[in-house]
């Protein structure tokens, strides 16, 4: 899952990417770092990699989520706006 979070101050807009877990695969790795260099030149923009939860093979997949949420709100910041980015792609629409 991935959220970006733009915290909305007046004088400047500062853009977080914020992803769970760290990808290993060497053509991701450097198409990454790629965007997050070229973002860098128009806006304030940082990647935050929240760890991978460890010893999870005695929990549910819903306790592992419940347990990223939790991570991914730590990180959050009063102000922030969230845009989820789901890997699904299915379109989601506020109410």
């Amino acid at each position: 899952m991935l959220n970006l979070c733009a915290n909305q101050n007046r004088t400047s807009m500062k853009t977080t990417l914020l992803v769970v877990g760290r990808t290993v695969e060497q053509h991701f790795i450097t198409a990454i770092n790629d965007y997050v260099q070229r973002t860098k030149r128009y806006l304030s923009f940082e990647m935050e990699v929240i760890p991978e939860l460890k010893n999870t093979k005695s929990l549910s997949m819903e306790v592992q989520k419940e347990k990223e949420g939790e991570l991914i709100l730590k990180a959050l910041q009063p102000g922030d706006v969230v845009v989820l980015l789901d890997e699904g792609g299915k379109k989601k629409c506020a109410p």
